[in-house]
């Protein structure tokens, strides 16, 4: 028994020394510096590593104590989960970085924990794919399409806040490219034709 109580002790020895000395973050992080409102609350808690770099989560905190954000760094640079919350504690922001760099699926949220904002992040406030934004009630508010460098492609959407289609535009390559219509009570009120950006003239009929 004595032996298995030994052999237990010396794991949970080893178990230690390889963890962190900074609870929640990495083991090489050698110091945690924190920073504090004037009421005494936590304000934030920057991770450094040997190199003196902001390594592991940095977290901000609400004056009232709550977590405003998690960002986790590696030698000096944002890389992997960053969290947003409102002063409530509910979800504002789930994104990732890479180099620094906000890249892959953002979901941002209203106060209300409704959908705002869904996509996939390229960088430099340009997204990929299909990227959708929505009204506070929940009904969608705009559907985009871009290609892989952030360029308007196909088919754009825009909706009114009762979740009738207000306008929907064609794009190539960034230039409007296609049939643009507008709607109003669900029916078309104008429609107008594009090509290569250039709007087509109206054929007379005689």
């Amino acid at each position: 028994m004595m032996k298995k109580l030994s052999m237990l002790a010396l794991v949970l020895v080893l178990f230690s020394a390889c963890g962190s000395d900074f609870p929640g973050q990495p083991g090489d992080v050698v110091r945690v510096q924190q920073n504090s409102y004037g009421n005494g609350n936590l304000k934030e808690e920057i991770p450094y590593n040997k190199d003196s770099r902001i390594h592991g989560v940095k977290r901000t905190f609400y004056d009232n104590g709550q977590l405003e954000s998690e960002a986790k760094y590696e030698n000096g640079k944002m890389e992997g989960p960053y969290k947003e919350y409102y002063e409530n504690g509910q979800i504002r922001a789930d994104a990732v970085y890479k180099d620094n760099v906000q890249k892959g699926t953002v979901v941002v949220y209203h106060d209300n924990g409704n959908i705002w904002i869904q996509g996939n992040a390229l960088g430099n406030d340009k997204f990929s794919g299909n990227y959708k934004e929505y009204y506070k009630n929940g009904n969608i508010k705009f559907e985009y399409n871009f290609d892989d460098k952030g360029q308007k492609d196909g088919l754009q959407r825009t909706y009114n806040q009762d979740g009738s289609l207000e306008k929907e535009e064609s794009y190539k390559n960034n230039l409007k490219d296609g049939i643009f219509r507008y709607y109003e009570n669900g029916a078309i009120i104008k429609e107008e034709e594009f090509k290569n950006g250039a709007k087509v003239p109206k054929r007379i009929k005689n």
